[in-house]
C-alpha cells in the first residue's frame, strides 16, 4: 500500500489520438517529465495517431481495435442498440469508447496509484472499469456539447439552437459531458469559463471542481525560440500569425475575410497559418476567392513554432469555442502583439488594451479593425507586445502547475486511504 509521501504510479490517460497537433498532448508530456523528476512513474494512454488502436505511448504496448470487434458489437448491436445505429458519428464514438474500457483492462489499471485524465470520454470509460480504490482526477479543457453547436452553426449558418439541441448527435455530446463530469473524484479546469459551465449547466457540485490555469516550461520554450527555421520573414511586412488546429471552432475561415479587407487598406503584411485540420483545403481555396493568396501562407504542421513566432509580429487567435489554448500561452512568453475573440476562456487571459486586444467571436471587421491598428501604431504594437510578456513570465509557471497537481493527487489518495 503506498504512503503520501512515497513515489507514485501515475496514468495520464486520453481519448484523443496521441501524438497529435494540439495543446493537450504537449501539456501531457510536459506533465510527465516534470513528475518523473520528482520520482514519480508516468504512463500515457490514448487513441494510436492512426485511429486503429490503443497504446501506451512510452512502453510501446498496444492492443488494435480489431482484436475487439466481437466483444464489442455484442453489446452494440441493432437488436440492443437501435438507435445508436440511425447514426454513424453516434455509433462509431460509442463503439471507440467501449474500445478504450477494454484497452484499459487489457493493460491493467490496478497497478496505478492515480488515474490523470484529459477530457470527459477517456473519464467516463476509465470510471468504469478502474479498481474502486484508485483515485480519478480529470483535467477537462473543453465542453463538448458547446463545440458540437458550433460545428452545426457552420455546417447550417441558419440552424437554431434548439434545433441543434434535439439531433442524436448533439444529445450524445452533452450526455458524455455530463456524465464525465460526474465520473470524477475531482474535476480540473484552467478557465472561469467552463468551470461555471460545469456546474450550472452539468449540475456538478461545487466542491468537486478546482480552478487553476496550466504551465509551461518556460526557459526550454525561450531557448526554442532562438533555434533556426527554414522560414524568414520578408522584408518589409509585418507577419501576423496563426498557429493551431485548422478545424471550424479555431476561426480561421473568419480571420481570412478579415485578412481580405485588411488588403484593401494596405499590403505591407503576411500572413502565416501554421498547422492543420481538416479545413485546409476549404482554406485554401477560400484565399484564392478573397485574392489574398499572395498575402497568405499554409505552413502545415512545424516542429518549430517558437522560431516562427520570434520572426512574427501580430499573433491572431480568432476562436468561436475556446478554454486556455497553449498557442496564445505561447504567444504571449514570446511577447507577441494579441488579437483574440472573446469566445469561451480567452478573455480571462487577455486584458483588452493592456496586454492585447479582443474582437466580437465570429465578427470579421472588428478583427480587421484590430488588425489594422497594429499595422497604423507601432507604439501600439509594441506596447502590447512588452506588457505581455512581462505578465506571461511570472504567470505560465509548470512548477506551480506541477505542485497544485501533485497536491491533489495526494488529497485524493489521503481520502482513498481513509476509506480503506
Amino acid at each position: 500500500m503506498i504512503e503520501i509521501g512515497d513515489s507514485m504510479k501515475i496514468l495520464l490517460a486520453t481519448y484523443w489520438y496521441i501524438p497529435h497537433l494540439g495543446g493537450v498532448w504537449p501539456l501531457m508530456c510536459q506533465m510527465k517529465e516534470k513528475l518523473e523528476k520528482l520520482g514519480h512513474e508516468v504512463d500515457i494512454f490514448g487513441n494510436t495517431p492512426d485511429g486503429l488502436a490503443y497504446h501506451i505511448v512510452n512502453k510501446n504496448l498496444v492492443i488494435k481495435k480489431e482484436e475487439l470487434i466481437p466483444l464489442v458489437h455484442t453489446q452494440l448491436n441493432p437488436a440492443k442498440e437501435p438507435v445508436l445505429h440511425t447514426d454513424k458519428r453516434t455509433f462509431n464514438l460509442e463503439t471507440d469508447r467501449y474500445y478504450m474500457e477494454l484497452a484499459a483492462c487489457y493493460f491493467g489499471l490496478s497497478q496505478y496509484d492515480i488515474i490523470h485524465t484529459q477530457d470527459v470520454i477517456s473519464t467516463w470509460c476509465l470510471s468504469r472499469v478502474k479498481p474502486a480504490h484508485v483515485p480519478l482526477f480529470a483535467s477537462v479543457h473543453g465542453v463538448l456539447a458547446r463545440e458540437t453547436i458550433q460545428y452545426f452553426k457552420y455546417l447550417n449558418p441558419h440552424a437554431t439552437i434548439d434545433e441543434i439541441k434535439k439531433t442524436l448527435y448533439w444529445k450524445h455530446y452533452y450526455t458524455l459531458d455530463k456524465m464525465g463530469t460526474h465520473s470524477a473524484d475531482l474535476i480540473h479546469t484552467s478557465s472561469q469559463w467552463t468551470h461555471d459551465i460545469f456546474i450550472q449547466d452539468y449540475q456538478v457540485p461545487k466542491e468537486r471542481v478546482v480552478k487553476f490555469q496550466y504551465g509551461i516550461d518556460i526557459p526550454a520554450f525561450l531557448n526554442q525560440m532562438e533555434q533556426p527555421t527554414d522560414i524568414q520573414a520578408p522584408k518589409g511586412r509585418k507577419v501576423i500569425i496563426f498557429t493551431g488546429r485548422l478545424v471550424d471552432i479555431k476561426g480561421v475561415h473568419i480571420l481570412l475575410p478579415a485578412l481580405s479587407l485588411l488588403k484593401g487598406k494596405r499590403s505591407d503584411w503576411e500572413c502565416w497559418i501554421v498547422g492543420d485540420g481538416v479545413m485546409k483545403d476549404v482554406l485554401i481555396q477560400k484565399t484564392e476567392e478573397y485574392g489574398i493568396s499572395d498575402h497568405v501562407k499554409f505552413l502545415g504542421r512545424r516542429n518549430d513554432v517558437p522560431a516562427l513566432l520570434k520572426k512574427s509580429d501580430i499573433f491572431v487567435i480568432p476562436s468561436l469555442q475556446d478554454n486556455m489554448p497553449l498557442s496564445l500561452i505561447e504567444a504571449q512568453l514570446a511577447g507577441k502583439a494579441i488579437i483574440c475573440s472573446d469566445a469561451g476562456g480567452l478573455p480571462e487571459m487577455v486584458q483588452h488594451g493592456v496586454t492585447g486586444l479582443v474582437a466580437g467571436a465570429g465578427q470579421e471587421r472588428p478583427l480587421f479593425l484590430h488588425l489594422l491598428s497594429l499595422l497604423e501604431n507601432d507604439d501600439l504594437r509594441i506596447r502590447l507586445s512588452s506588457s505581455v510578456k512581462k505578465w506571461a513570465l511570472k504567470f505560465w509557471s509548470v512548477d506551480l502547475m506541477t505542485e497544485r497537481i501533485l497536491a491533489i493527487y495526494k488529497q485524493l489518495l489521503s481520502r482513498s486511504l481513509r476509506k480503506e
